[in-house]
C-alpha cells in the first residue's frame, strides 16, 4: 500500500490547502493544516482504497500528526502557517484525490485546529484505537484510517 509511485507527500496535500485558504481569503494554523490533510488522507484510503501522502501518520498527544509536516509547520507555533511547503510533487487538479480535498475543504475549513483535534480525538477514531490500546505516539495503521472513513 505505500507505493511511491502513485501517491505525494503530506507536503504536497498541505500545499493544497493552502491555495484553497487563499483562494477564500482564508488562513489555516499548524493544527488545523495537519487535522485537514490527515482527513482527507483517511477520506483517500476509504473511498479510493490506496493512500493520499506516502508518510506514516502518527498518534500524538493532540491527535493525528505527520512528523513530516510536523517539522517545517512547528517554527508557526500556535500561529497562522504563512508559506508553502517545499515538494517536487504535486496533485493533478483534476484527480479523484483533488476532489477529496476539495470535498475535505468545503466540510471542515470552518473547524478551528482544537475542534478539529477533538474530531480526532474522539472514542472510536483511529487515533484513540492507537493512543488508548498502547500505541501512544506510535503509527496509526492505514487500514484502522480507511475502515473509520468507510463508516464517514
Amino acid at each position: 500500500m505505500n507505493n511511491r509511485a502513485n501517491i505525494v507527500s503530506a507536503h504536497a496535500v498541505a500545499n493544497v490547502f493552502l491555495s484553497l485558504a487563499e483562494q477564500e481569503g482564508e488562513q489555516l494554523s499548524n493544527m488545523q493544516l495537519q487535522k485537514l490533510v490527515y482527513i482527507a488522507h483517511g477520506f483517500t484510503l476509504a473511498l479510493l482504497e490506496r493512500p493520499l501522502y506516502y508518510n506514516e501518520t502518527y498518534a500524538w498527544q493532540f491527535g493525528p500528526v505527520i512528523k513530516e509536516l510536523y517539522e517545517p509547520l512547528r517554527q508557526y507555533g500556535n500561529g497562522v502557517v504563512r508559506d508553502k511547503l517545499d515538494t517536487d510533487l504535486a496533485i493533478d487538479k483534476d484527480s479523484n484525490e483533488m476532489k477529496i480535498i476539495q470535498a475535505v475543504w468545503d466540510k471542515y475549513k470552518n473547524y478551528s485546529g482544537w475542534e478539529l483535534s477533538d474530531m480526532t480525538h474522539q472514542k472510536g477514531t483511529p487515533w484513540s484505537e492507537t493512543w488508548d490500546n498502547g500505541g501512544k505516539f506510535g503509527i496509526i495503521s492505514q487500514s484502522s484510517l480507511a475502515n473509520y472513513y468507510n463508516q464517514g
